[in-house]
């Protein structure tokens, strides 16, 4: 008998083991959201304004221009003053937070 209690005690220790890095496998994973092109202003060191255009990843539409914001700060050369953005259509999830300058067309 004693010998059936060790197995079962065994058994749930591995069923409670293999459920702990199920769910440490998924706390791991980075939050995925939508991209957004925004369209950002910043002033130069002469006082004039400037525009950038950033592309960042928002988990919702309402965070998109903080995050572009943000996101620009870190490209600009001066304060950035505001952000327009909007989603960009036919493209996957990607990672939160992802940001990089994009190249104005001419």
């Amino acid at each position: 008998m004693a010998g059936r209690s060790r197995r079962s005690c065994l058994s749930r220790a591995a069923r409670a083991g293999a459920l702990l890095i199920a769910v440490l496998s998924c706390a791991c994973r980075a939050e995925q959201g939508a991209p957004y092109a925004c369209n950002c202003t910043f002033v130069t060191d002469f006082d004039d304004d400037a525009k950038l255009d950033v592309e960042i990843c928002a988990p919702t539409e309402d965070r998109a221009e903080g995050l572009g914001r943000g996101c620009a700060q870190t490209h600009a050369p001066g304060p950035v003053s505001g952000c327009s953005c909007s989603r960009i259509p036919d493209r996957g999830p990607c990672e939160i937070r992802a940001c990089r300058a994009t190249p104005r067309e001419p």
